[in-house]
């Protein structure tokens, strides 16, 4: 039998496996250091300064401007 590889957890954006040493973990999911980053600016994230709508990770700029403005009840908040 051919020996098994690749059994780790995948990652939520590129889909390949994460290993222990690059894993970042956030809300239950699992992530590379590298593929950890908003998907706006592209700037790389840690736990401290992330959000995640939907399972759509942000920096905290961008997740104030595409996520809290469209949920508030104000329409002036939202443009």
């Amino acid at each position: 039998m051919p020996p098994k590889f690749g059994g780790g957890n995948k990652c939520d954006i590129c889909q390949k496996t994460v290993y222990q040493a690059e894993q970042q973990e956030a809300g239950g999911r699992y992530f590379h250091k590298l593929c950890f980053k908003c998907s706006i600016c592209k700037m790389s994230l840690k736990l401290d300064n992330y959000a995640q709508a939907e399972g759509v990770l942000y920096c905290k700029k961008h997740y104030q401007e595409k996520v809290v403005a469209c949920n508030t009840q104000d329409p002036a908040a939202a443009m």
